[in-house]
């Protein structure tokens, strides 16, 4: 399949989870959803990789890198991004967390000699200023200034450890091109990262029940289609075409949450002009 429209399915499956995972964060915790979410996904993964798999010689280097894809992206960025969607919303998380895609489109340059088009400073400039407006909009929802700023900060890390994330992916898949061993490796690492993080910080597990549960186990399934579309664009695509493309999700997650979460989050007009500039940026580094 075409690495663009595997791109735009990895947008729209990961705006899915996210609707899920708000929903079951009404009940729920981020790291009960983090836990489930990565569990569901590492039990999927490790039967479709001894199905699917070619089975090749593997490369230490790959290895490396899906694991270290799995503790940035799948752990850190995932935990941020689920704590940001409880304390903001998805609809201003989302976008924000979106910065991943100029900051990976930089890595596929500066890394792999991706060639991208002139336009990608002006879709950046354009990405930054929705952000920009993303946060004046949650401005006008009367919180206290210096609280906004904290809480904002957070899906913005999370787009951070998430952009490296998929340069590793990209790495790994160089060096072994198998898209469901870098999905079993990411995926079992996230699992054993956040419950060990949980260990040690001497953390109650508790597993929700009933709604919550499910709603979180939905999005597990959601997010390992949603991987795995993501790495078989990476493998026939480039970082400066994919990632941008996924950017769609933030597009996803907007109408997601003007349909269904209405009574759970405020859509400003802020927020809606932020989302489509940062929605432009991700158009122009594309052209």
């Amino acid at each position: 399949m075409n690495p663009a429209v595997l791109a735009v399915l990895t947008g729209l499956f990961l705006a899915l989870a996210s609707l899920y995972i708000r929903w079951g964060l009404e009940r729920g915790t981020p790291g009960a959803a983090v836990l489930i979410v990565n569990l569901i996904s590492a039990v999927v993964a490790w039967p479709l990789y001894l199905l699917f798999s070619p089975h090749l010689g593997i490369s230490n280097w790959a290895v490396f890198a899906f694991i270290a894809a799995g503790v940035t992206g799948l752990f850190l960025g995932r935990a941020l991004l689920f704590a940001a969607m409880q304390r903001i919303g998805v609809a201003v998380s989302t976008p924000l967390y979106n910065v991943q895609a100029p900051l990976s489109v930089m890595g596929g340059v500066i890394l792999f000699s991706e060639a991208v088009s002139p336009l990608i400073g002006l879709g950046t400039v354009a990405a930054v200023g929705g952000a920009g407006l993303l946060c004046l909009g949650k401005f006008s929802l009367g919180l206290e200034q210096r609280a906004q700023l904290r809480e904002l900060a957070i899906p913005v890390a999370s787009g951070i450890c998430i952009a490296a994330g998929f340069v590793l992916r990209k790495w790994g898949l160089l060096e072994t091109p198998d898209i469901y061993l870098g999905l079993a490796i990411m995926t079992s690492t996230a699992f054993i990262i956040s419950l060990g993080s949980a260990v040690v910080h001497r953390q109650t597990i508790r597993f929700p029940t009933g709604r919550p549960l499910m709603m979180f186990v939905i999005a597990g399934f959601m997010t390992n289609v949603a991987h795995l579309t993501s790495l078989a664009a990476l493998l026939h695509g480039n970082l400066v075409v994919v990632i941008p493309l996924q950017n769609t999700e933030m597009l996803f997650a907007l109408l997601l949450s003007l349909v269904f979460l209405r009574r759970l989050e405020r859509i400003t007009l802020a927020v809606v002009a932020g989302a489509a500039l940062v929605m432009t940026g991700a158009v122009l580094v594309n052209l």
